[in-house]
């Protein structure tokens, strides 16, 4: 399955700080995402309106989405050792629900050649080797992919087999750290205090000792 991509090279959302962020095509996120039917905060808002151009691809008079191989091209024009947040719209490439090792090779080695403090998060199922490989490799090379657990008891299984993660609680959570099943759990210190992703990183570290918890919009 072919996907389309988008970089912007500085970001306008006060969240992140000015970073270069992608968008990925719609057809990068899972079926089962649990987030599809409710909850993706892109599926709402001018993020929205960016997502469906990039997902069009060159199916209009003026595409914004490109192919893979230009996005890496693009990746590799970033100054060297900056901020990269991936997908803040999007998943990995994938073909039915696994991982394509091909092109997240491409994206991960086009991000360990500039040195790219770069994350991502993915909604792709870890209950098989072939995901949770990839994941691996891309987290020892050069882009910190995250899984987006569905569950504190996921977050903290994920956590246990090595794999960084991040999980949702409800809103009106008021704890700013707690433990769970043996694992520490953190909630993102955009949302306790002002700090910004290009301040914190904590996202970006993959052998970092908590579950980074984001509470719902």
């Amino acid at each position: 399955m072919a996907h389309w991509y988008h970089l912007t090279t500085k970001s306008s959302n006060a969240k992140t700080g000015k970073i270069a962020v992608s968008t990925t095509s719609q057809d990068s996120c899972p079926s089962d995402c649990p987030l599809a039917t409710s909850g993706c905060y892109a599926k709402s808002g001018p993020l929205k309106l960016h997502w469906d151009k990039v997902s069009a691809g060159p199916r209009i008079d003026k595409p914004r989405g490109i192919d893979l191989m230009s996005f890496c091209d693009s990746l590799r024009q970033l100054p060297g050792g900056s901020l990269f947040r991936h997908n803040q719209a999007g998943d990995l490439p994938h073909v039915n629900g696994l991982i394509n090792a091909h092109a997240l090779e491409l994206i991960t080695d086009a991000c360990a050649e500039r040195s790219l403090v770069a994350w991502t998060y993915t909604h792709h199922k870890v209950d098989n080797m072939s995901n949770v490989v990839m994941i691996k490799r891309s987290n020892k090379v050069g882009l910190t992919v995250n899984v987006s657990a569905h569950s504190q008891d996921h977050a903290a299984a994920c956590h246990k087999q090595g794999l960084p993660s991040v999980c949702i609680v409800p809103r009106g959570e008021t704890r700013k750290n707690w433990e769970h099943d043996g694992v520490k759990f953190l909630v993102c210190p955009a949302q306790t205090s002002e700090k910004t992703c290009s301040e914190c990183k904590l996202c970006a570290i993959a052998n970092r000792s908590c579950v980074v918890v984001f509470k719902a919009h």
